[in-house]
């Protein structure tokens, strides 16, 4: 752990905010279900036959099953902070097979050295404390030829929300995101080879304002910075978000309010 750079994020906030979230996390997910998707399809230029899969955050178990099929020799491992993410992936399974889900952090991997071919992580990264040391936990429990693919949330993720924020809270209020050349930078010092990262922007539109919020709350999403904002929501200051945010981001001609995620992708060989 970079000692000049203490911990930002409150784990226990993160895990408690994604066990809240498990059981209604399918319904609210079209962003992660589309980014992940994307994800599945970029491993079609790795030329990989991998024996062992990890699924870095593997939440709900969406991908695990889409990897199983992807790679049928495979065996597929599914690791998730929220014990309650993991109770909705067993349900992927059919009734006799055999479960592999870990319950862990991904900062401390609980796998002995060179345990993987590849590692698959559809956002999750963005809830790493610290993502060099992260990377050097997959550089350990990869095997030499192995490959991680992942992708992550951008520095300008939910900008529409975090600017509203910003005039009635000067505290944080939405969850800080690294800038692509940042991660970049991490794969090198974290030793991973030939490094590639780029980023999208994906724009969600919701009908209310209420929805979105109620989306990202879904997610699990909710900021969990140690030194974020306490304070209670009340009507008052929700009705000050709600008319900031329609100011920054209503769309008249479509009568729709906009929430843009700068999603970013990355691959590296070990």
């Amino acid at each position: 752990m970079d000692l000049l750079n203490p911990p930002r994020l409150d784990k226990k906030a993160v895990k408690r905010a994604f066990n809240r979230s498990a059981s209604d996390y399918d319904r609210c997910a079209v962003l992660q279900a589309e980014v992940q998707r994307r994800l599945i399809e970029r491993l079609d230029y790795l030329k990989v036959e991998p024996q062992w899969v990890l699924d870095l955050g593997c939440g709900t178990g969406q991908a695990i099953t889409a990897l199983g099929r992807k790679y049928r020799s495979a065996k597929v491992v599914g690791l998730d902070l929220a014990e309650a993410m993991l109770h909705q992936a067993s349900k992927q399974y059919r009734l006799f097979q055999r479960k592999r889900l870990i319950n862990a952090d991904l900062e401390k991997l609980p796998f002995q050295d060179d345990s993987f071919d590849l590692v698959f992580s559809s956002l999750a990264l963005q809830w790493s404390n610290d993502l060099r040391g992260a990377f050097r936990e997959l550089k350990r429990v990869v095997r030499s030829g192995g490959v991680v693919m992942f992708s992550t949330l951008g520095v300008n993720s939910l900008h529409e929300l975090r600017s509203s924020w910003s005039s009635i809270d000067p505290s944080p209020r939405v969850h800080q995101f690294m800038d692509m050349h940042d991660v970049g930078d991490v794969m090198l010092a974290a030793g991973l080879l030939q490094p590639v990262v780029d980023m999208e922007e994906i724009t969600m539109t919701y009908r209310d304002f209420d929805a979105l919020m109620q989306d990202i709350k879904g997610i699990g999403a909710s900021n969990a910075e140690r030194n974020r904002s306490r304070g209670l929501m009340t009507p008052r200051r929700l009705k000050r978000l709600r008319e900031a945010y329609r100011e920054l981001a209503f769309d008249e001609s479509s009568a729709s309010y906009r929430a843009t995620y700068e999603v970013v992708y990355g691959h590296a060989w070990f």
